[in-house]
């Protein structure tokens, strides 16, 4: 897509029917199952390789485990995922089986190893990682970076994301209310361990729902295009 008006790829998000082609991904990668999978025996994750020097993850796509119990998905993240690799040409991971696992608690994590090994392959610059919030969450959108430490001072990080969410109409924009601050999660252990700056981004569930609410969803989508491009520019 070459588009970078937000109008204009709002448009072209509602003639090319994006919305349910997110439908359609969900079904077909993002599943929902109690179904436990040994992931030495079958690959839990889906990897797309990309162009641009930006990796964006969805760790919580399908069920999960925590504490031996099953954690709900965040609906749709994987979906949304897909998508900015086939609209932006940016690296993407995602769950896809319950294997027995949390990416954003466990220490150690094969899906943080996965990415360590991504990001060493493709000298990856930014990572952004998708989550989902309730929809009776008072914000659109969550940015959290653990009181900034996890974008290593990369301050325009921030400023690139909040900036194109607020010009597709998302403007209930919050800061660390997921501060994403345990030493474990996703963005922390990016920013420690690999040296990359990564921002935690929690959507309401609100702009989740590409059948119910597709133009919510085409704005939310569109903010993340357009950030992840102006990011790869960095």
């Amino acid at each position: 897509m070459t588009l970078s008006k937000p109008e204009d790829i709002l448009v072209e998000f509602t003639r090319s029917r994006i919305n349910e082609e997110a439908v359609n991904i969900e079904k077909v990668h993002f599943y929902k199952t109690d179904k436990r999978v040994n992931p030495k025996q079958e690959e839990p994750f889906w990897f797309a390789q990309g162009k641009l020097p930006v990796l964006v993850s969805a760790p919580h796509a399908v069920r999960h485990y925590r504490h031996k119990r099953i954690k709900m998905s965040d609906q749709f993240t994987g979906s949304i995922v897909y998508l900015l690799n086939q609209l932006t040409d940016c690296h993407c991971i995602a769950a896809t089986k319950l294997y027995g696992g949390d990416p954003n608690f466990d220490d150690p994590c094969i899906y943080k190893e996965r990415i360590a090994e991504i990001c060493a392959r493709q000298k990856v610059k930014f990572i952004l990682d998708i989550h989902g919030a309730a929809r009776d969450r008072e914000f659109d959108v969550d940015l959290g970076t653990n009181g900034g430490k996890t974008l290593l001072e990369k301050i325009r990080m921030l400023e690139v994301i909040e900036r194109n969410l607020r010009s597709f109409g998302l403007s209930r924009i919050s800061h660390d209310h997921f501060a994403a601050s345990g030493p474990n999660t996703m963005a922390n252990y990016i920013a420690r361990e690999l040296g990359i700056p990564a921002v935690q981004i929690e959507i309401n569930k609100q702009y989740r729902v590409p059948a119910q609410n597709p133009q919510g969803f085409h704005r939310l989508l569109g903010a993340l295009v357009a950030s992840v491009k102006e990011l790869a520019g960095e």
